[in-house]
């Protein structure tokens, strides 16, 4: 009877225990994407009676970092505990096109393993029939009848195995082309297999039957922004519009469907703790031995200090940035947050990125910067001319570095890199080449020589440069060229004529700043000389 009392008891208590625990379904409400990491806040609604009670939220990510966990929940519910598991039992949920192709997948694979079996079987039946041609025994041979019908048997049947031999090869082939098609589509797709999920359990009290919310927040490694950008130029009386915009990448285990979504200039991965100075030891090095060399030796009497330091590894925390302008979203659609440290981007339209590893688009913010356009050639290195942009107020902006698309009058011209840690005052951006404007570089060999002076060779050099404004418009035009420069003394170069250069003697550049009206066209010459030994082999432009 005791027994009896006693089993009823524990069947009583674990049913409580069992009633206990309650497993909730939550959403993906909130991620905070970083330059490295994210964070993401899951939301739900829960029901719990008077008492303890244990919350499981199951199938989350199992990259989640649980030093970052935190829980919230509404009024009326005290948390106890909050723990976090990882669960191999229970994988992932794939979304439809991944079930789809790893069912067609296993298809595939269980009769290209048949096609290999049945292959098999008719190379035995083949070798079989080959090894037993003989129809007659030793004493008594065989009719011509019988020898007929054997032969007929032998050939129709080896043609047969040999054409379901070739079949049989085509076919498997064709389904290994459509196995590695679906195999690389489930790698582009992240699918993976049996992968364990984290689990986190959540041991609450209450004193009442509640509803509230609970909210729960975490980090991420595998996921990141990085910034690009448009650049628009319709006009060279008209300001560029620079369209700032977010690549955004993550391979979570985790789709964030339509989530609000937030870019943040911080790097919640690098360490946050101030490097620490420590003593700074000189010491004598130590006398190495002699070194032996093909039977000489060779004994090094240099001895120098070396210096011993202790380095704290540490990563630069990301710069933060602030933006100005009108979002390309709207006003309304993105709200820039400046912090202490970091600048955030809340954007207000919910976004869906798969947990795919793919890039995707997210608008930021756009401004109407103001430049000065001038064209520039090098005609050295180029045959073409190139429309610059000048931007002068560029450190207001507190841009990242990224690639930059340019657009001019609507027609794409390529990409370049934007870099705002530049040390230039002025930030200068290659728009696209210009076909109105034509340069030529041509070596004016009436005025160049090559002479001989006892010891010495003397080498003179004479280029015309001619630029030509077809356009109906003026152009300002920047032309760039060099002379040699020497840093040996047996080498003497002399700039001989500039044609009102802005000469820079030390690195021998040439620049003429021209004005060309519609139609125009101007020649530039310039001529250097070069003394040097004869024995010396130069090669002189």
């Amino acid at each position: 009877m005791k027994t009896f009392v006693f089993v009823i008891a524990m069947m009583g208590l674990s049913l409580m225990q069992a009633q206990a625990q309650k497993e909730i379904s939550s959403e993906i409400s909130d991620v905070v994407v970083y330059l490295k990491g994210a964070q993401v806040t899951r939301t739900a609604n829960v029901s719990v009676g008077p008492g303890k009670s244990i919350l499981l939220f199951k199938g989350l990510t199992p990259r989640l970092n649980s030093n970052s966990l935190q829980v919230s929940t509404g009024t009326g519910i005290t948390i106890l505990s909050v723990n976090h598991s990882i669960d191999y039992l229970d994988s992932p949920k794939s979304d439809e096109l991944a079930k789809k192709l790893v069912n067609r997948r296993d298809e595939l694979q269980d009769s290209i393993s048949l096609n290999k079996n049945t292959r098999l079987i008719y190379i035995k039946e083949q070798e079989m029939l080959i090894s037993n041609q003989s129809i007659g025994g030793q004493q008594t041979g065989v009719n011509v009848e019988q020898l007929i019908r054997a032969t007929d048997f032998f050939r129709q049947r080896l043609t047969e195995i040999e054409k379901n031999l070739f079949d049989n090869n085509r076919t498997t082939l064709e389904m290994q082309r459509r196995l590695d098609k679906i195999n690389r589509q489930l790698n582009e797709l992240n699918a993976q297999d049996d992968q364990p999920t984290s689990t986190i359990k959540i041991a609450v009290s209450t004193n009442r039957t509640v509803q509230a919310p609970v909210e729960l927040t975490y980090t991420v490694r595998d996921a990141r922004w990085q910034p690009f950008y448009d650049i628009r130029v319709e006009d060279t009386d008209a300001p560029i519009t620079l369209v700032y915009k977010a690549k955004v990448f993550q391979s979570t285990n985790e789709n964030w469907d339509n989530v609000k979504l937030t870019l943040s200039t911080g790097n919640p991965t690098i360490s946050n703790y101030k490097p620490e100075l420590q003593p700074w030891f000189l010491y004598p090095a130590p006398v190495q031995m002699p070194k032996v060399m093909k039977g000489i030796n060779i004994v090094e009497d240099d001895v120098e200090l070396y210096e011993e330091m202790v380095i704290e590894d540490k990563e630069e925390e990301a710069r933060p940035i602030r933006i100005r302008g009108m979002s390309s979203l709207g006003k309304q659609n993105v709200t820039t947050i400046q912090q202490q440290t970091t600048t955030a981007f809340e954007i207000q339209i919910p976004y869906t990125i798969p947990s795919d590893n793919q890039g995707y688009d997210v608008a930021v913010s756009d401004h109407q910067v103001k430049a000065d356009f001038q064209y520039a050639t090098v005609p050295k290195r180029s045959p073409h001319v190139y429309l610059m942009a000048h931007i002068a107020d560029w450190n207001e902006l507190n841009l990242l570095p990224g690639q930059a698309n340019i657009y001019f009058d609507q027609t794409y011209q390529g990409k370049t890199i934007l870099n705002p840690f530049s040390s230039e005052d002025t930030l200068n951006l290659s728009v696209g080449r210009d076909p109105g404007i034509i340069v030529e570089r041509e070596l004016q060999k009436d005025f160049s020589s090559k002479s001989l002076f006892g010891n010495n060779a003397k080498e003179t050099k004479a280029w015309k440069i001619t630029v030509r404004n077809s356009k109906n418009t003026k152009a300002s035009v920047l032309v760039e060229d060099q002379y040699p420069v020497s840093t040996n003394s047996d080498i003497k170069v002399e700039l001989e004529e500039s044609n009102g250069a802005k000469v820079n003697p030390q690195t021998g550049l040439l620049i003429w700043d021209l004005i060309l009206a519609p139609g125009e066209t101007k020649e530039l010459r310039f001529i250097y000389t070069v003394r040097y030994p004869k024995e010396m082999d130069l090669i002189i432009e």
